[in-house]
């Protein structure tokens, strides 16, 4: 692992960096972790400053990355503590292409929030809304709690001042990003983000192959599979998993292979919105 550009990522992603960072992220010694960091900070000294009083150094004003870092790995690297590495093979055994569709996020948009997260700041954002058919962007003013993926989308998880709700805002959308220092007003704890909630699911009861479905799910000596989850991603988990939510299972089985069970207890969760059929009721 470069060390600098270790260096330069998290200053851009979580705006401080420290040697005993370096040390537990790169498996180096204090000793290693100082010289890369007197190393950059000579040849940088534009993007970095130290803060004598939090004993870390900070990002600047001014910084503009050194390294080139990808907008995928990157977010992933901030999310989930992976990272996404190229691998130079002579032969390979997959599709020659992968086609994955991606919009355009902005390194620089997704770097902005991930500071501001880590910094616990709000933040102004110009982002463009499905819910008006009007292309412009409009202002939020936000404080992000958190990043997440699905069905390669991602989303920041954040407080909209307007209504004080939790939303996701899609990073795609975003088009700009700046730091709001005026707003003072207290941020409320997302409680939906840190409410555990039970998804129970078995094989779609109008499927007519239960058992190879019992298969694909690991349950082929029970008759349900619990999935431990939050409040704020039940619905991005169900839609991911392709999950009939619907009152009387009334989706295509074919399709939507697996069924919920204890939709009963989740019905007051804002999340399941967009649940595949949640909102469905069978033809009278």
């Amino acid at each position: 692992m470069n060390k600098l550009k270790l260096i330069d990522f998290l200053l851009m992603f979580t705006g401080k960096v420290n040697r005993y960072q370096l040390m537990e992220i790169a498996c180096i010694s204090i000793a290693t972790a100082s010289r890369a960091l007197s190393e950059y900070r000579e040849n940088h000294p534009e993007n970095i400053t130290y803060n004598i009083g939090k004993k870390y150094y900070e990002v600047t004003g001014d910084f503009a990355p050194v390294f080139k870092h990808e907008v995928e790995s990157s977010l992933r690297t901030v999310a989930y503590g992976e990272r996404i590495e190229s691998t130079v093979m002579s032969t390979t055994i997959g599709p020659s292409s992968f086609i994955k569709p991606e919009g355009n996020i902005s390194i620089k948009v997704a770097a902005m929030i991930s500071r501001s997260i880590f910094q616990k700041k709000c933040i102004s954002l110009n982002y463009i809304s499905s819910s008006s058919n009007k292309p412009e962007t409009n202002t939020r003013i936000v404080c992000p709690n958190a990043i997440f993926e699905s069905q390669n989308k991602w989303y920041v998880r954040a407080l909209d001042f307007k209504d004080n709700k939790y939303k996701n805002f899609k990073l795609v959308r975003i088009k700009s990003v700046e730091v709001n220092r005026k707003n003072k007003k207290a941020v409320k704890p997302d409680e939906d983000w840190d409410k555990d909630v039970i998804i129970t699911i078995a094989p779609h009861t109008n499927h007519p192959h239960p058992k190879a479905l019992e298969q694909d799910l690991g349950i082929e000596d029970k008759p349900i599979l619990n999935l431990k989850t939050t409040a704020a991603l039940a619905g991005f988990l169900l839609s991911e998993w392709r999950v009939d939510s619907s009152k009387d299972a009334i989706l295509d089985p074919y399709y939507f292979q697996y069924q919920l069970m204890n939709r009963y207890e989740l019905t007051e969760i804002d999340s399941m919105i967009i649940a595949p059929g949640f909102n469905k009721v069978r033809p009278s």
